[in-house]
């Protein structure tokens, strides 16, 4: 007798509410979580894995591979010229590779995202948002937060860090903006235009900092990795692209979706602003805790049988980490459902875990970190104002693509 249910379900593929992140098969998920297995698009087998303490442990584990292979779960029926792009693309990217190429590649970028990097930052963060607030507040209430601040302020963080000259800041921060939009915000043909000017631009980027090295985070990078054969220019391209985006809509809906959780639950706001320098390292983690819903991009095919609690994951079997349930398991966090920011919500799985946990995750901490902290100490009337606007929810993300607030 093992601790696991084989169902033969399609694969999780949206949520049915917001800010409810169950998706329809996590409801039923028998008792206590255990391993289920599920039949992919492709007819393969994958695991769901939804208890905190056992994702820890298989994402830790390299006996699961996150490069292509054949059995690898993918979530939606994909046509074998995207599945060919793919996997000719995970070769020049940190997120589709494994040790010990993952772990030589994550060491030229480290040094660049340290906290002691994260925090060189904060002056110049202090400025970006003293200014979009400023701007905000000088053309009234009521306005949108996402437009206002979530969106700009993260693009320019990101141009500072990587370097990207003043001239040229306008072409990433417009084309990352119809990037991680939703397709109410831009049409699919508008996406795919802006990753083709975007892509265009990081080639001639990687060739000018190639011939003229800077001292900053792109610059640095592509010095590292010159004095290796780990890249060609094409793979430099690509791991820019991945570097500066990866991070940027996570970010972008964390400010809006801060705000509006803390705006929604008055008396954490209003213990929050008694205590600022005291709770604010707890509210952050509770709203990455509370808001952890990317759940399809963790996931790993096993490389060997690995037995995980008395369940044998066969080679070649994929794992689904639910990491959103993860972080609302009532075996980790009492009242899980609850927004708390006096909870202790460090070891959250919004940033995932194991080797692979996010590289920007201290720059994007203290970006949230500060636009929440200005917010509240700036606006005491700080509110949500109604909008008809729909919140569109795509595989599971919840882009926010407008918040209004009045103060």
């Amino acid at each position: 007798m093992t601790d696991a249910e084989t169902k033969m379900a399609t694969c999780p593929v949206a949520p049915h509410g917001w800010p409810n992140p169950l998706l329809p098969e996590y409801d039923q998920l028998p008792e206590g979580r255990p391993l289920t297995q599920v039949t992919m698009p492709s007819g393969s087998k994958a695991w769901l894995v939804a208890r905190h303490d056992q994702i820890q442990r298989l994402l830790a584990d390299n006996r699961f591979s996150v490069e292509p292979h054949p059995t690898f779960p993918i979530r939606f029926p994909a046509p074998q010229e995207l599945l060919d792009m793919i996997a000719r693309d995970a070769k020049n990217l940190l997120v589709t590779m494994d040790p010990p190429r993952h772990t030589r590649v994550r060491q030229m970028a480290l040094p660049d995202f340290t906290i002691k990097a994260a925090e060189k930052l904060r002056p110049r963060m202090q400025d970006l948002i003293d200014f979009h607030l400023d701007k905000m507040e000088a053309e009234g209430a009521p306005a949108d937060l996402v437009q206002s601040l979530a969106l700009p302020f993260p693009a320019q963080v990101i141009c500072e860090l990587a370097g990207i000259p003043e001239g040229d800041r306008e072409i990433f921060t417009r084309n990352a903006a119809i990037m991680v939009g939703t397709r109410h915000s831009y049409t699919m043909e508008q996406k795919l235009a802006a990753n083709e000017e975007l892509m265009k631009y990081f080639a001639a980027l990687v060739t000018e900092k190639q011939s003229n090295p800077t001292d900053d985070m792109l610059g640095n990078f592509i010095a590292r990795a010159g004095k290796t054969d780990e890249f060609d220019h094409h793979g430099l391209t690509l791991m820019t692209k991945m570097l500066l985006l990866a991070g940027y809509e996570f970010i972008v809906n964390r400010i809006a979706l801060g705000i509006q959780a803390l705006v929604e639950h008055p008396e954490q706001l209003a213990a929050l602003r008694a205590d600022i320098p005291g709770l604010m390292p707890k509210t952050v983690d509770e709203v990455l805790r509370y808001y952890s819903l990317v759940d399809e991009i963790i996931a790993r095919v096993a490389l060997e049988d690995v037995e995980i609690d008395g369940v044998t994951i066969k080679a070649g079997e994929g794992i689904l980490v639910l990491k959103g349930l993860a972080d609302r398991d009532p075996a980790k966090y009492a009242d899980p459902d609850v927004f708390d920011i006096h909870r202790d919500s460090r070891d959250h799985l919004a940033f995932g875990y194991g080797v692979h946990q996010c590289l920007g995750q201290h720059v994007a901490r203290l970006m949230l970190e500060m636009c929440l902290t200005s917010l509240v100490e700036r606006f005491p009337g700080l509110h949500l104002v109604e909008s008809d606007e729909p919140i569109e929810l795509i595989d599971g993300l919840p882009p926010v693509h407008k918040l209004t607030i009045g103060w």
